[in-house]
């Protein structure tokens, strides 16, 4: 049976239902109309010491992305941040390789024919969960992304029929459920229906973003759930311009300006 996604926020806290990390090969879903067909990334980045989550900068306790991990905040403090700003913390290489499947169903945002989502975090990593739940509905739930104000609607769920499955996991798991595409623990990847997000790139970003970890997280949501909608990789079309959310941004500008939204 295909993961289950979706989330729900009951009583301040996340249901959740614990399902296994496929290995490497195993089906991760029959492709549909809006799935891709394959697994789908950025590919490694030519720096070979920023591709590690061990690499001596990692051991060095400084991250490998554009921001530095926060010190731990109090609930309190958290909850002042601005939603795409919370749950900054220390990256990872491992955690437990167990996926949290969100339970509940979301309000159906935008107009137009419904694309259901859901969204899973792997057990063990740092941070809470709903933060990263609440910047997922935020981010797809805005007119800017891929609802384009009209062509279709989105709507959280906890189905198995869910169209697209957004999941949270540590570099390990990444490289697992991306293979064959080579993540190399940096990046992240699309493969079927099922944006899979490295959370490293989620806490620290990358250099090219000069430190704007808001509008990154808004790019890495829309750039993978872009593919699993069929939308392959484009370039920058010129200096200056803001980059296409498709673009491998992760990878550098090449002169166009950051951007996270398919239609900003």
């Amino acid at each position: 049976m295909g993961l289950a996604l979706g989330l729900c926020l009951v009583s301040g806290a996340s249901a959740v239902l614990m399902v296994s990390v496929p290995e490497p090969g195993s089906d991760l879903g029959s492709p549909e109309e809006t799935s891709a067909t394959g697994p789908v990334g950025d590919g490694v980045p030519d720096d070979s010491t920023r591709d590690h989550p061990g690499s001596e900068d990692s051991a060095a306790g400084t991250t490998s992305g554009g921001t530095d991990p926060s010190p731990s905040a109090s609930p309190t403090d958290e909850d002042d941040l601005p939603l795409l700003l919370r749950s900054v913390v220390e990256e990872v290489d491992t955690a437990d390789g167990d996926v949290k499947v969100m339970k509940g169903e979301g309000d159906v945002m935008g107009d137009g024919p419904l694309t259901t989502f859901a969204v899973e975090v792997e057990k063990g990593l740092p941070g809470r969960n709903a933060d990263f739940v609440e910047a997922v509905e935020e981010i797809l739930g805005d007119p800017r992304s891929w609802g384009n104000d009209g062509d279709r609607s989105l709507q959280r769920v906890d189905g198995d029929d869910a169209d697209i499955r957004v999941l949270l996991a540590a570099p390990d798991t990444v490289d697992r459920m991306c293979a064959p595409l080579n993540t190399n623990g940096y990046v992240s990847c699309a493969n079927g229906n099922r944006a899979i997000i490295n959370q490293n790139r989620w806490v620290s970003g990358v250099d090219d973003f000069d430190d704007d970890l808001e509008t990154y997280r808004i790019y890495l949501i829309n750039h993978e759930v872009g593919h699993t909608l069929g939308h392959g990789h484009v370039d920058c079309p010129g200096d200056g311009e803001p980059a296409p959310v498709m673009q491998q941004q992760t990878l550098g500008l090449q002169g166009c300006e950051a951007n996270g939204w398919v239609h900003p």
